[in-house]
């Protein structure tokens, strides 16, 4: 069988010989997601193991782990729903309307951790998942997500995204035990948020594209049954638009599931490669620009749809033109290191240190390094193109499906200027060591006229 035959349930304790040449692990004990679903609760917990492998008991203290807002939605029911049980069980509530993962945000909740609890319990999205994830690792427990919102991939992670001086830093964490996701609690979350779940399943298709194009250029891991599995999972939103306006079950079930098998396909090859590329690297920027500004942002999702479709129209535009590899080489030799970090320290300001400090890694924008990948592309060439269009083809239904919940699809909307948004699109291919289509566009000596054609269609000249 290919992973893509398999029900979510069974992925996510699967050990599967792959085609790859790989054996693929699940690492979660146990899943449900559809109508109802919070009524798995119980039944769940009873199976539940500690992480020394003792089995929980009813004399095992449980905390549950939500913000003002999470709590009203669902939290309430769970904490009642466990003491009926007969657990022992306590809450934390942010008292906030807004906020980030960010390190004084899991301070706060050590600061207040009950004493005996053996296991947590997230009830929200992707900041209470990234803090319980994170602080129950450390402080190995199990923890379990109950969803609130169908608004981003990272429900079955196992690194936790916390922001440490204004810079977004990927850190250990594990994967949740149990996630939840029952589609009558989805269907109360804003549409906001839907379309940011959406926008975050749309970038899968460019996700996999660069994924192959660094197996191409620089023989990095690819296995065709995990990008499979998303490609899957993408194409079912696009399907799924119409029953998510109506906040029908089985399109917020569909959704949801398609969120969670993200994080999964990611533990499956141990990277992130399957759900994130040069779209969450620009989103990250966006995220940490409006934290240097001393502003909240937008969702993650939200920032990651818009991205998509940035990334979508510079690559169909790409298509339109030949590679000039001579004008690319005699770019890439115009490389200059210390003006580069002039413009780092510009654009990143507080957070400049630990990208430059990246960078220094594998010089990636070093001229030979450039000059070497550019003679790869021209061997490809022909492989590398019949990628990419293949890839526009879904692509480029990113813009009406985000449009169609009324998400955004340019930058205009977010309030950045057009040269802010130069920056972030420019520069997001430094904030990580990841091979995607920035970095590729700027390779082949295309990148800065491509966005600025993309930026005038937004913009205006």
């Amino acid at each position: 069988m290919k992973l893509i035959e398999y029900p979510i349930n069974e992925l996510a304790t699967i050990s599967h010989p792959c085609s790859c040449g790989k054996v693929h692990k699940g690492m979660i004990d146990h899943i449900a997601i559809g109508k109802g679903a919070l009524r798995k609760l119980p039944e769940f917990l009873k199976e539940q193991k500690l992480l020394d492998g003792s089995p929980l008991t009813k004399e095992d203290k449980l905390l549950i782990v939500s913000d003002v807002n999470t709590w009203k939605v669902a939290g309430e029911t769970v904490f009642h729903m466990l003491e009926e049980e007969g657990y022992p069980v306590e809450h934390y509530i942010y008292p906030y309307e807004k906020m980030h993962t960010e390190e004084g945000h899991i301070k706060e909740l050590n600061d207040h951790f009950p004493e005996g609890i053996k296991m947590m319990i997230a009830v929200g999205s992707g900041t209470m998942n990234d803090i319980t994830r994170y602080i129950s690792f450390h402080r190995h427990m199990p923890y379990y997500i109950i969803g609130t919102a169908p608004s981003m991939d990272g429900y079955a992670s196992d690194v936790s995204p916390v922001i440490i001086d204004n810079l977004k830093r990927s850190l250990p964490g594990q994967c949740a035990s149990g996630i939840i996701g029952d589609t009558d609690i989805l269907a109360t979350a804003p549409e906001k948020m839907i379309a940011a779940g959406v926008g975050d399943i749309m970038a899968k298709f460019l996700d996999i594209n660069d994924w192959k194009l660094s197996h191409i250029i620089n023989g990095e891991e690819y296995c065709e049954e995990v990008a499979d599995l998303m490609l899957l999972s993408a194409q079912k939103t696009v399907q799924n638009i119409e029953g998510l306006k109506k906040r029908e079950s089985k399109a917020l079930q569909d959704l949801m599931e398609a969120l969670v098998l993200s994080g999964i396909a990611m533990s499956y090859v141990n990277t992130s490669r399957p759900g994130s590329a040069a779209e969450h690297s620009m989103a990250h920027v966006m995220e940490m620009t409006s934290l240097l500004n001393g502003e909240y942002g937008e969702l993650h999702g939200t920032c990651v749809g818009m991205a998509t479709c940035i990334i979508t129209r510079l690559y169909e535009k790409f298509l339109e033109r030949p590679i000039d590899y001579e004008a690319a080489a005699k770019k890439a030799e115009a490389f200059d290191y210390d003006a580069w970090v002039k413009e780092i320290r510009r654009v990143f300001t507080s957070a400049a240190d630990p990208i430059i400090k990246l960078y220094e890694k594998e010089k990636r924008n070093d001229p030979d390094n450039v000059k070497d990948r550019l003679k790869r592309i021209k061997e490809h060439e022909s492989e590398i193109l019949s990628v990419i269009r293949g890839t526009m083809d879904q692509a480029k239904l990113a813009e009406p499906c985000i449009r169609g919940l009324n998400g955004w699809t340019t930058a205009v909307p977010f309030g950045f200027t057009r040269e802010h948004m130069k920056d972030i699109t420019i520069y997001s291919k430094e904030q990580r060591d990841r091979y995607a289509a920035i970095q590729f566009l700027y390779e082949v000596g295309e990148l800065d006229e491509l966005l600025e054609e993309v930026l005038d269609e937004d913009y205006g000249k």
